[in-house]
């Protein structure tokens, strides 16, 4: 399965943050540091709904991301997924990005799922309060209620250090798991949108790619027979405009279509080859075969989570 051997291997534990789109960043985070005797990495991968950019290209981000920790050996102890408190209501974006989530991770992964509520600090009144108290509630009891009774557990971030520390402790001390996507992607080589993510994301960009097709056709006749020059000048720019939406789905289609653990194993042989340093650094090889980028993100061990 792997394309290191053993010793290049790097056994190092792994915290993934999900759920929120990163602070600051389009692109994924990663992070080095230790609770006591205790070193570990923290990987803040991108958030879906991003405006920037479209679901299926941070999928495919996230997809590669993945499949190079599985492929690197890296010890994935466990999963934070983000929700801040202060969301009024699971609008469809939230439905949608859970629903995502629940299909990456896979039921056999989530005992080392801990689902966070943070912002609690910016809930002041005790209106505010007693009305957050129940989103939590309803939070816990209706959506993430599946995810509870097979295995996740659930919690709030206060945003002291000693809360973020006591979520990450908790998934230190368990042992590390295979999420189903890397499974999909490096163990069984799938395409993306053979996997249950892109599974999931591949009728609605599909559906738009199609919707985007026809009303270029309807915009091409109106363009034949349309005297008005106003009328032609709008429908010109409609047109400018849905052939470059149709070029950003038709980019969706092919990311979907694309194999992300072949396309990491083949960056990470290439990275192997022009390796000027003796031994293997997986830090490296990360950063080589995704779009990652250094520093303190402060999701964790910070007072931005």
């Amino acid at each position: 399965m792997n394309a290191m051997s053993e010793d290049e291997q790097v056994n190092q534990n792994l915290i993934l943050v999900m759920g929120l789109t990163g602070a600051g960043t389009q692109n994924c985070q990663i992070v080095d540091t230790s609770i006591g005797n205790t070193e570990f990495r923290i990987m803040d991968c991108p958030g879906f709904d991003d405006t920037r950019r479209s679901d299926t290209e941070i999928l495919q981000e996230i997809a590669e991301q993945l499949a190079a920790v599985r492929i690197l050996g890296y010890k994935l102890k466990g999963i934070v997924y983000l929700h801040q408190i202060i969301e009024n209501r699971m609008k469809g974006s939230a439905l949608r990005r859970l629903d995502l989530f629940k299909k990456l991770i896979g039921e056999e992964a989530l005992a080392n799922v801990v689902l966070v509520t943070t912002m609690w600090g910016k809930v002041v009144t005790p209106e505010d309060i007693e009305e957050a108290n129940n989103r939590d509630s309803e939070l816990r009891e209706e959506y993430w209620g599946g995810m509870l009774r097979k295995g996740a557990s659930a919690t709030r971030f206060d945003g002291t250090t000693e809360s973020a520390q006591g979520i990450v402790s908790q998934l230190l001390g368990k042992e590390p798991v295979v999420l189903k996507v890397q499974k999909q992607l490096v163990d069984k080589k799938m395409a993306l949108n053979q996997t249950l993510a892109g599974a999931f994301l591949a009728p609605t960009v599909s559906d738009e790619a199609e919707q985007l097709r026809r009303h270029l056709k309807e915009l091409e006749s109106e363009l034949q027979f349309e005297r008005n020059s106003s009328k032609r000048l709008e429908a010109k720019r409609s047109q400018k405009r849905n052939s470059a939406a149709l070029q950003k789905a038709d980019a969706d289609m092919e990311r979907l279509e694309s194999k992300p653990g072949e396309v990491v194993q083949g960056r990470l042989g290439k990275w192997k080859k022009e390796a000027s340093s003796v031994g293997l650094k997986s830090l490296q090889a990360l950063a080589a075969i995704c779009t990652i980028s250094f520093g303190i993100t402060g999701l964790i061990l910070g007072s931005g989570l």
